[in-house]
């Protein structure tokens, strides 16, 4: 993580509710950075697999693409450099993501809205096992750090892999913070 970033203050959360009685969550960051510049690192597969995970398949409105070791799913819509909508399917279920690009002076604030999603699996579930929370939220706090070339090189899975004891404390630590704001969102909510 870059220095002068704080992994919950720097972070808007947000939860709506949903047609289906579940919930809508919602983030926001701030990137120092041009909606186009945002646009390719969330979109281009050789940029993405730097922060994110590996992507596979045919990725364009209609297609469907298979995060490596993770999700998969169907590209909605796609619109450069703002609107990006596909279904998330994981787990046996299916729900929808949606990432929204934003101009905000010099920086883009890239909003991530994902739903249906029942509030127990928002923040951590238990040690060591991050809720949807703060997964979105780790990979975003990761985006930052690729676009400000704070990160290893190579593919994000490899140097996470590769990680000593220090980092992957400082990940569960960072983790837990997280947690610990969704679940004071969730308790504001009643």
């Amino acid at each position: 993580m870059n220095k002068t970033s704080d992994v919950v203050r720097d972070t808007e959360r947000e939860l709506r509710d949903h047609p289906s009685g579940m919930n809508t969550l919602v983030v926001r960051r701030s990137y120092d950075a041009s909606p186009e510049e945002l646009w390719d690192a969330i979109t281009d597969p050789e940029r993405l697999v730097r922060w994110f995970l590996p992507i596979s398949g045919d990725l364009r409105v209609g297609g469907r693409f298979q995060l490596e070791g993770n999700a998969s799913g169907e590209i909605l819509r796609c619109e450069r450099p703002s609107t990006i909508g596909l279904t998330w399917e994981s787990g046996g279920g299916s729900s929808e993501v949606q990432l929204r690009l934003t101009p905000a002076g010099e920086a883009t604030v890239l909003e991530l809205e994902h739903a249906p999603v029942p509030v127990e699996i928002i923040p951590n579930a238990a040690p060591g096992a991050w809720g949807i929370g703060a997964g979105w939220e780790m990979g975003l706090v990761a985006l930052g750090d690729y676009l400000a070339g704070d990160l290893p090189e190579g593919r994000a899975v490899d140097w996470i892999a590769k990680a000593g004891p220090e980092e992957l404390a400082n990940a569960s630590e960072s983790a837990e913070r997280i947690s610990q704001a969704w679940t004071k969102v969730i308790s504001q909510r009643g």
